[in-house]
């Protein structure tokens, strides 16, 4: 099962790589990251411009490719997580998670009766192996389920926030925490670094994996050197613009120099 197997290279603590979909919606992508080696995807309904359609032809596109495809919903409510499980994708990760009614409404959402309030329903269901308990007993097992934590008050939550097993892991949100610590877009700021630390060290005192979102290799190596392993790495249409500088300014530098 797709979820299954990324809990598994989590619980493993392997190098784990992901990139995020915000402005770019070709099914294609997922056949190439698959092909070069990421582990998963991120579909961001949160910041991105897709619509139902495009999400269930990419959640439809992962299953067939054995990708798994997270979502992030615009927020933790019950009705905007519950159509997007619809749409089948892998799993859910929750933005701006600070309060307990966001979890519950996550549990809520996710979980049938009589543990929850899901009514099933929507595309995902043609890929179930059955429609009674068993098959949704199996649905529920294995989607993947991720709070995001972006604010210091979220931060100040967290063990209440993650306590549940059901909950798989957590990711954090840096540029929304520098921000809110009062350092806009300052990754490397002494509070900044600290603040992650901090949620690292929380999230391996429950057992979660804990995830950071980089843009670059340098800032991968960074904080794997501090422990982390699980990476949301860059945003496709960013993949584009820095392989698009990349080739242009080659070309010049090899034209001016005379290079081959």
């Amino acid at each position: 099962m797709l979820a299954a197997a990324l809990k598994a290279r989590l619980q493993e603590k392997q190098l784990t790589l992901g990139p995020i979909m915000t402005f770019d919606f070709w099914p294609g992508y997922l056949e190439i990251f698959k092909q070069v080696g990421m582990h998963f995807a991120l579909l961001d309904m949160e910041h991105g411009s897709a619509d139902l359609k495009a999400a269930e032809e990419l959640c439809r596109t992962a299953r067939l490719l054995n990708f798994p495809l997270i979502l992030r919903p615009e927020a933790s409510v019950y009705h905007l997580i519950r159509k997007y499980l619809d749409m089948g994708p892998s799993g859910i990760m929750t933005p701006w998670t600070e309060r307990q009614e966001q979890v519950d409404a996550l549990h809520d959402a996710v979980f049938t009766p009589p543990r929850g309030r899901r009514g099933p329903g929507g595309p995902a269901i043609f890929h179930n192996r059955s429609l009674d308990r068993q098959g949704w007993d199996e649905v529920e097992e294995n989607l993947f389920l991720m709070p995001q934590i972006e604010s210091p008050s979220g931060l100040a939550s967290m063990e209440t926030l993650l306590a549940p097993d059901w909950i798989d892991a957590v990711m954090l949100g840096p540029y929304d925490l520098s921000v809110n610590l009062g350092h806009a877009g300052q990754m490397d700021h002494p509070e900044v670094v600290a603040a992650i630390e901090q949620v690292h060290a929380k999230a391996a005192k429950l057992r979660k994996p804990c995830g950071m979102v980089v843009g670059t290799p340098e800032q991968a190596k960074f904080w794997i050197e501090r422990g982390f392993y699980f990476f949301l790495c860059s945003e496709v249409s960013v993949m584009v613009r820095t392989q698009a500088k990349w080739l242009l300014e080659r070309i010049q530098e090899l034209l001016a120099g005379g290079g081959t």
